[in-house]
C-alpha cells in the first residue's frame, strides 16, 4: 500500500482537507479489500479442512468397525491360549492345540487434524467445533498409545515358548508366566476394545451432527 503525495500544491485549507479526504477514502477502500481476501481465504482454509476432517473421521469410523470385530477375535484367540496353557500345564499328553499370540488393528488416521492445527485453520473455526474435534482425536490417541503398548505385550506373552523348551516339557514357572503374561494381555484388548468402541462413539455423533 503506498500514499502519494498530492501532485497539485495546496494553497487553502480547503484543499488540505479535500487531500486528506481523498487519502482516508482511499486508504479505507484498501483496508476493506485486504481484509474481504484475508476473510475469503480464512474461509477458503476452514471449509477445506472441515472437509478432510469429516472425510478422515468417517474413514476412521469404518476403520474402528473392523478393529472390534478383529479385536474381538483376537480377545477369543487370547482365551484360547488360557485354555490352552492350562491343558499344557496339567496335562500335557491331552494337548493337540496351539498358542498363538497375534493381534490386528487399522489403526486410526490423524494426517486431516494435524494439517488443519499446523496450517492455523483451527484458529478461524467456532470454538465447539474445535472442542468436537479435539475430544475425537484425544480418543484417537488414547486409542493408537495403548494398541502399541497391547502389541508389545501380545507378542511377548509367548517368550516363555521360545527358550529352547518343548511346549509340553516347560518347567512349572514358565507355566505360570505364560498364564500371567497371556491373561494381561486378555485384559489389555478388552480394554483397547473399550477405547476403540468410545472413538467409534464418537465418531458416528459427530458425522450426525453434520
Amino acid at each position: 500500500m503506498e500514499i502519494h503525495p498530492p501532485s497539485e500544491p495546496i494553497h487553502n485549507w480547503r484543499d488540505l482537507l479535500i487531500h486528506l479526504g481523498v487519502i482516508t477514502v482511499g486508504l479505507f477502500i484498501a483496508l476493506t479489500l485486504e481484509s474481504l481476501v484475508e476473510y475469503m481465504h480464512h474461509r477458503h482454509i476452514v471449509r477445506e479442512a472441515r472437509e478432510n476432517i469429516r472425510l478422515e473421521i468417517e474413514d476412521n469410523h469404518v476403520a474402528a468397525q473392523r478393529d472390534l470385530v478383529n479385536l474381538q477375535n483376537d480377545i477369543d484367540l487370547e482365551q484360547k491360549n488360557i485354555d490352552n496353557i492350562q491343558i499344557l500345564r496339567t496335562h500335557p499328553k491331552d494337548f493337540h492345540g496351539s498358542i498363538s499370540n497375534t493381534m490386528s488393528l487399522d489403526a486410526p488416521q490423524d494426517s486431516a487434524w494435524r494439517t488443519a492445527r499446523d496450517s492455523g485453520a483451527l484458529t478461524y473455526m467456532p470454538y465447539d467445533e474445535v472442542q468436537r474435534y479435539s475430544n475425537i482425536y484425544m480418543r484417537e490417541t488414547l486409542v493408537v498409545n495403548h494398541a502399541i503398548t497391547t502389541g508389545e505385550h501380545d507378542f511377548l506373552a509367548a517368550a516363555p515358548l521360545h527358550m529352547g523348551y518343548d511346549a509340553a516339557n516347560l518347567p512349572p514357572e514358565q507355566y505360570d508366566r505364560l498364564l500371567q503374561l497371556n491373561s494381561e494381555v486378555l485384559i489389555e484388548l478388552t480394554v483397547l476394545k473399550g477405547f476403540v468402541q468410545e472413538l467409534d462413539n464418537s465418531c458416528v455423533e459427530e458425522l450426525k451432527a453434520q
